[in-house]
């Protein structure tokens, strides 16, 4: 088998394979395409080594980038020394000297720390000592000093720094949770000015609505950036075309890396994938559907989440094409199923082959919960129909069979594989994005016999009569692997059709009827949805990321929001007699304080050369910042088109609730917002205050 083409060579991208793993300038580590991505850190690491090495003045002498396992630290810091080494004209010599130190730990941990000097390679005197610390991983001991724990080993370090005891270059990587444990060591060892400047250090790394600005961080030498706030695949300038993912796609679509393909490409779904992804809305579509992954859940696409996804949707683990004990190629693997197929319908083997192609299609592979139907009323159905029914003698067995394989076919298509990448797709992305989720009037296509257009909700009506219906609508469309298996299903559909079955196992043959028809949408509205960017909530997504762009919907949801937590438009409610969640028991024992309206403001800071973008826009209810997540924005839009609020989600409801009654708390301690006129309601009755230097009733209302 030829492991250096694809697809098979996309096997060792994975985040458990050498190439989805960096190790410090090991080149067969973790750069799966052989070159550095692009991004914008690279690009701001590259300005800062220019920047340092011709003398500009106030230019940071360290730098820390802050985040967790896979995504790109290692291979940014390695950059930068790559970029030293160009710049300086050492040709790859300041490059080899840190690649010896790493040289040889296959079965230990390297040197936690690498040390190299550039004196050799720099002509003019600098303001800086020419020597560069790589500490690529700063939660890890040194090998050489065992007493010493990672906290005192960075605590040191960052002492040298602060105090300017280290005039040389810093390069290091580590994670919040080390940052965070080593400021806690400094407080415990009472060195309290230290402490400070590693709590800005965790400020600045927050990427809160309040961060403190971190490239470099105030009145120090040190820069740092968090890692985990920017994404991989959102869109650079506001070019949705135009993200480190769509770099990645393109590199590994290059015609010059792929076998060629094999006899069988119609039927062959790793030749179909290629095509089908070589199409550039193919790519964007899939692109848009990682980011509003990333809007919904909060969670950031790593490098090593990418560079594991492209291996799951174009090869995934090689256990998984072993037939009958003896592994084969992709497109072997095809001609094997091919084969089985050619049994026809009266064995599983035959009958099943299709849904195997089918389901090795990348849009299934991204989306991969399918309905079991083995359990219940369905299990109780299959045995009647299949194991006492007997189709009447004018109709085929073939089709009979069809119908019976279909349902144990489901069971293959149930197995998953059990990495990182499939648990996560297989979880709350596709509870997010799944396009067989979809509903209403989102347009999939236009007919081009008719000019008609094609919604969802007409596909699924067309499936419902029937699946030939259905194929007939979307035949066009699909896959050449999907149409024929839609073709099967056909003939299944009409095996269960009630005129070929006694009458007392009608309801049972109508409904295993039902759920092939089912099936049948799923299969069309995953295929169609995510090649024209239709999931579920798709236009929800669209407007959300446009939040993410610019100020135009801030109005809107300044004013749902105010809605919410106001009592009505002219007053804020603050319960004097219940807790957080608990209400009174008796409406007459209710007291509160009416006080003016709270406003609300919008707030996202979209990034400069000193702070990266915040993760979400922020709203300002009184004096507290509440993030716009989409759970949030999807309620207020539902809200706004009649959902009543009792109806939210139970953790919109509880955030709704929350945001209340801290608002409530702050809101009466603020002497500033209560002076005036308030009015306490006690059950019905409601008494009007004037709050001053003393609180005076001004009679019963």
């Amino acid at each position: 088998m030829d492991f250096e083409r694809y697809p098979l060579a996309l096997v060792n991208w994975s985040g458990g394979k050498k190439g989805g793993y960096r190790q410090p300038f090991q080149n067969a580590s973790g750069r799966p395409l052989d070159e550095q991505i692009i991004t914008p850190l690279v690009e701001k690491l590259s300005n800062w080594v220019e920047s340092l090495l011709s003398g500009k003045p106030n230019i940071p002498f360290a730098v820390l980038l802050v985040g967790g396992p896979g995504n790109g630290k290692t291979d940014a810091v390695e950059g930068a020394v790559e970029y030293f080494d160009l710049q300086l004209g050492a040709e790859g010599q300041l490059v080899a000297k840190f690649a010896t130190q790493y040289i040889g730990f296959e079965d230990r941990l390297p040197p936690r720390r690498a040390v190299a000097s550039f004196k050799e390679f720099i002509g003019q005197e600098c303001e800086f000592s020419p020597e560069i610390r790589l500490v690529q991983d700063a939660t890890e001991k040194e090998t050489s000093l065992p007493s010493e724990s990672a906290e005192s080993l960075l605590l040191e370090e960052l002492s040298e720094i602060y105090r300017g005891e280290y005039k040389g270059i810093y390069l290091g990587c580590v994670n919040r949770g080390i940052l965070a444990n080593t400021s806690a060591l400094a407080i415990r060892r009472g060195e309290t000015e230290l402490a400070h400047f590693l709590n800005d250090i965790v400020a600045a790394a927050s990427g809160g609505v309040e961060a403190l600005e971190c490239w470099p961080l105030k009145d120090t030498r040190l820069a740092l950036w968090p890692m985990d706030v920017e994404s991989l695949v959102a869109p650079l300038d506001g070019n949705v075309k135009n993200t480190v993912f769509h770099q990645i796609l393109k590199k590994v679509l290059a015609d010059e890396n792929w076998n060629p393909p094999c006899d069988n490409k119609s039927d062959c779904p790793f030749c179909q994938n290629k095509m089908l992804l070589d199409k550039e809305r193919a790519q964007d579509n899939i692109v848009r559907f990682l980011y509003h992954y990333e809007l919904a859940s909060g969670k950031r696409w790593t490098f090593r989440d990418l560079y594991s996804l492209v291996s799951y949707l174009f090869i995934g683990e090689t256990s998984s094409l072993v037939v009958d004990g003896k592994p084969y190629s992709p497109c072997d693997w095809t001609a094997k199923i091919l084969q089985f197929e050619k049994k026809g319908p009266n064995t599983l083997a035959g009958a099943r082959a299709r849904y195997l192609l089918m389901n090795r299609l990348y849009h299934h592979r991204l989306f991969t919960n399918w309905p079991r139907l083995t359990t219940g009323e369905h299990y109780k159905a299959q045995r009647s129909i299949f194991s006492s029914s007997k189709p009447k003698e004018s109709f085929g067995e073939d089709d009979f069979n069809l119908a019976k394989f279909h349902f144990s076919a489901l069971k293959s298509l149930a197995e998953k594989e059990h990495t990182a990448i499939s648990e996560l797709l297989s979880g709350d992305f596709s509870n997010y994005m799944d396009p067989a989720l979809a509903n209403g009037d989102a347009v999939l296509f236009e007919q081009k016999t008719t000019g008609k257009e094609v919604c969802v909700d007409l596909l699924e009506e067309h499936f419902s009569l029937s699946v030939n219906e259905g194929l007939e609508l979307v035949s066009s469309r699909i896959t050449l692997i999907e149409r024929k298996l839609l073709i099967q299903l056909a003939r299944a559909d009409e095996a269960l059709s009630e005129q070929h079955h006694p009458i007392k196992y009608s309801n049972q043959a109508r409904m295993l009827q039902g759920s092939i028809r089912q099936f049948s949408a799923r299969v069309a509205k995953r295929s169609l949805g995510l090649r024209y960017g239709i999931s579920k909530d798709a236009k929800l997504f669209t407007n959300f990321a446009k939040v993410h762009l610019n100020n135009d919907h801030y109005d809107s949801i300044e004013d749902l929001v105010e809605q919410l937590v106001n009592e009505d438009t002219r007053f804020f409610k603050i319960p004097l007699s219940t807790t957080f969640g608990q209400p009174v028991a008796r409406r007459d024992r209710d007291v509160s304080l009416r006080v003016r309206n709270v406003k609300t403001s919008m707030k996202m800071f979209r990034g400069n050369d000193s702070r990266p973008a915040h993760r979400s826009p922020y709203i300002k209810i009184h004096k507290r910042y509440v993030p716009v997540t989409f759970a949030l924005y999807k309620a207020l839009i539902e809200i706004e088109e009649g959902l009543d609020t009792a109806s939210l989600p139970q953790e919109v409801f509880a955030l709704i609730d929350e945001v209340k009654s801290i608002t409530a708390g702050q809101v009466a301690r603020d002497k500033d917002f209560v002076d005036g006129n308030i009015d306490l309601t006690i059950g019905k009755e409601t008494y009007p205050l004037k709050v001053g230097s003393k609180i005076r009733f001004r009679g019963k209302n």
